[in-house]
């Protein structure tokens, strides 16, 4: 629920209820205005300072508003500080109004039978325990039918602010972090002397979830503190301790820590970041509490009565985990409490690098796997095209022979040992088969190179999807944690209903059980988060469990050309939207690497066919030439008789023609005229296939655009219904069923407002694939050209943009 509006709200109620008492008078009316510390810590003086600050910038426009330095009580931390503090303030007739900032002397001006002059006490914790007056008051409830039920203090000139801290609730959530049974509360030493039942009452309630707890006053030593805890403690949760500086109070802690004790503050958020293990409450409760200070006493002074302020402060929650606490502790939470929770501190392996949608498509086009495959299959057909080229070269052999023959068979020509070497060169003088195939194969490579496009586009796009789905998932998983934090400060609501008798203990149970069920949610969330990081690391060939950061995509991305947010002038209509779409078909037609693909195969097929018709008359004729040289161990040719020297060559040219082949010539012809009719036809259906794709792909695109903006409307609505049927439900108007079914809607609306954004991101994607080009690879200047390519077709079809 967003509180700053809860306030808002209240702030001009209040406004318009005072509006006749200010408008006569307040301008001249002065107020000055004391308060109350219980000490000077630095974070206390930063809260009395905000208050001043925000009660100032309220009243001003009513009242000259005044708080003198002397009048700003700060105290030693001690109770009977804090009430002679509170008793010269309510005893100065120089005050008109104090203020009361110190959670002991909030206690103490809290339980006054009388009180002399407008108070706001601004810490109070479980009044009814420490006996602080609470009374429970019907009235009509504002612009609702039926009545309202609202806690006041019913004491005169009494406001105060009660927290609806329940410790016993914190104390189980703190059991989920580490299991104990035994448990040491921390607490400010003022406390108890202003609440003496104290650790009868916590040993009490914490018995009732088998827990045995002892409360430990601290006072300004750390090292007393330590000497205080009981032997046997197993965990200790601590309260604010003000009087602590953040050193002293981090000493404590790494104490504790080197004890193996985890530790929990009741401070939540601020006592995480400051150290401690665990803690539920959120920082920014502070804020909504010195708003919530300052519109008090806007009513106080505008002349409500303060005893009829409804005192019950809501608390928002979110578990908060400090990892590195957490580990010097020797705690190691579940997977459950990692996914629900808010992690500080060093949380795991830092992410590797921080990429963006753009790092993505531009990174997988140079490491995927699939992608290196393609390059290696192009480059083996670069191969083949060499291969079948060198049919059409000379082409060049040397050989040798060494010869041994039996004694007996040797005689004057021919000797016991001969050697024979020879050097041949062919060449094909004409050859269809080796021309052909060389043609066919440069057709065939250009056609494995647009192959290889394709898979390119097929990659990249596959990177995008991947990417926006892991921010979408991300997106659904922060989604689901703020919900279930949602529920479990309706958790928190639910008690409130119980104490002014609106609802039975049964609610809380019914609370208990949405959680369980948010709490299945945010894992599923969590891991369809995972899963979506891993497809991403597979597809940039990174190992798969490689932490990484993420840059938001929006709309506004100035690398992505085909956006409806720059397009919206030329798909307003629909007019203009045909044009737009004849124009991406035929730049998509113009650049299809399917397209182009195919038209290198039938060129192919073309050739082919063209060498299965010429094999009927057209001969191959080719050149052979030999030269031998021999070596013989013969004896000497006798007298007169001549024979051959050691040196022969041989010149041929041959020319054939196959004349038949039992019928293959002929059917090889049909056949290739057959398939190049197929491969037309498939290239035909290609067309027409890419066609439709496209201008699918636009009307998808252009319906989720148009649809971000209405589920943004739709979630707007639902998060302000949630906020009225919280309010009324924390007023005892409405029941449970109402505010699950206005809960539910909102997490709804929301998962479809972030549906809308990265599913349209994903359908542009989509769209440029179905193009055959992705805007994150061209130039400004390229995107610029398109553009005006664009306007140009548009206004030679005869429509001329509006505006422009």
């Amino acid at each position: 629920m967003d509180v700053v509006l809860r306030f808002r709200r209240l702030a001009v109620a209040a406004f318009v209820g005072t509006a006749a008492f200010s408008s006569g008078f307040a301008q001249e009316r002065s107020v000055r205005i004391g308060s109350v510390l219980d000490g000077g810590s630095a974070a206390d003086m930063a809260f009395h300072a905000a208050v001043r600050e925000e009660t100032g910038r309220l009243l001003q426009a009513q009242f000259a508003v005044s708080f003198p330095e002397e009048k700003q009580l700060v105290g030693d931390w001690s109770g009977a500080q804090a009430r002679r503090n509170v008793d010269a303030l309510l005893e100065d007739p120089q005050i008109d109004a104090v203020v009361v900032l110190g959670i002991a002397a909030s206690a103490y001006v809290s339980r006054q039978p009388v009180i002399a002059k407008p108070v706001v006490a601004a810490v109070v914790i479980d009044p009814e325990t420490q006996g602080i007056p609470v009374t429970v008051r019907e009235r009509p409830a504002s612009g609702r039918v039926g009545v309202e039920r609202v806690r006041v203090s019913g004491v005169r000139n009494l406001s105060y602010v009660a927290y609806s801290q329940d410790l016993v609730r914190e104390a189980e959530v703190f059991r989920e972090v580490a299991p104990f049974s035994k448990l040491a509360l921390l607490l400010l030493d003022a406390i108890e002397s202003e609440f003496p039942s104290i650790r009868e009452t916590v040993a009490r309630e914490f018995e009732a979830i088998g827990v045995e707890a002892a409360v430990v006053p601290v006072g300004l030593s750390v090292e007393q503190a330590l000497a205080r805890l009981p032997a046997n403690v197993e965990a200790v949760m601590l309260s604010g301790l003000p009087q602590l500086d953040d050193g002293a109070f981090r000493a404590l802690l790494d104490a504790l820590h080197r004890r193996k004790l985890p530790t929990y503050s009741l401070e939540g958020q601020r006592g995480v970041r400051r150290g401690a293990v665990a803690g539920l409450q959120v920082e920014r409760n502070e804020l909504f509490l010195v708003r919530r200070i300052a519109l008090n006493l806007f009513r106080i002074l505008g002349g409500e009565e303060a005893a009829e302020i409804p005192v019950d402060f809501l608390l928002d929650e979110q578990l908060t985990i400090n990892m590195d606490s957490a580990r010097a502790a020797g705690i190691d939470p579940t997977f459950r409490l990692l996914t629900e929770a808010e992690l500080v501190g060093e949380t795991g392996p830092p992410p590797v690098r921080r990429i963006s949608l753009a790092d993505v498509v531009r990174e997988a086009e140079s490491v995927n796997l699939d992608l290196a495959s393609a390059e290696r299959r192009v480059a083996a057909g670069m191969q083949q095209v060499k291969e079948a080229r060198a049919g059409l070269l000379p082409q060049a052999s040397v050989s040798g022979q060494g010869t041994f023959i039996d004694a007996d068979r040797e005689n004057v020509l021919q000797g016991r040992r001969q050697a024979l070497g020879s050097v041949g060169v062919w060449q094909a003088i004409y050859s269809e088969q080796a021309r052909s195939g060389y043609d066919i194969e440069r057709h065939l490579q250009v056609s494995r190179e647009e192959e290889r496009f394709l898979t390119r586009l097929d990659i990249v796009a596959e990177a995008a999807r991947q990417y926006l789905e892991a921010l979408r998932a991300k997106t659904v998983e922060d989604i689901q944690k703020s919900n279930l934090s949602l529920t479990r400060s309706n958790l928190a609501l639910s008690r409130t209903r119980v104490d002014i008798g609106a609802a039975g203990r049964g609610e809380a149970l019914r609370w208990r059980s949405q959680i369980a069920q948010n709490q299945r949610s945010v894992i599923g969330a969590s891991a369809r988060r995972s899963q979506a990081e891993i497809a991403v690391n597979r597809v940039l060939n990174r190992p798969l469990e490689e932490p990484f950061g993420t840059v938001e995509a929006g709309l506004d991305d100035p690398e992505l050309t085909v956006n409806f947010k720059v397009l919206e002038p030329f798909i307003e209509r629909p007019s203009a939207f045909r044009l737009f779409r004849e124009f991406m078909t035929a730049e998509a037609l113009e650049a299809s690497p399917e397209i182009r693909r195919l038209d290198a195969s039938i060129r192919a097929q073309e050739r082919f066919l063209l060498a299965s018709k010429r094999a009927f008359y057209v001969p191959t004729i080719s050149l052979d030439a030999q030269l031998q040289t021999f070596k013989n161990s013969a004896a000497a040719i006798a007298p007169g008789m001549t024979g051959p020297n050691n040196v022969n060559w041989t010149v041929a040219a041959q020319a054939s023609l196959p004349v038949f082949q039992g019928g293959a010539l002929r059917a090889r012809k049909t056949r290739a005229a057959v398939e190049l009719e197929q491969i037309m036809i498939d290239r035909e259906a290609a067309r027409l296939l890419i066609d439709q794709r496209i201008r699918s792909a636009l009307y998808q695109a252009g319906a989720s655009f148009a649809g971000i903006e209405l589920a943004r409307e739709a979630a707007d609505a639902a998060r302000e219904n949630l906020e009225l049927v919280r309010d009324s439900y924390a007023a005892g108007v409405v029941d449970i069923v109402r505010l699950l079914d206005a809960q539910a809607q909102a997490l709804s609306a929301d998962l479809e407002a972030a549906n809308a954004v990265f599913g349209h991101l994903i359908d542009l994607m989509e769209a440029q694939r179905a193009v055959g080009r992705f805007d994150y690879f061209r130039s400004a200047d390229e995107r610029g050209e398109w553009v005006r390519r664009l306007e140009a077709f548009m206004e030679e079809n005869g429509y001329a943009r509006r505006g422009k």
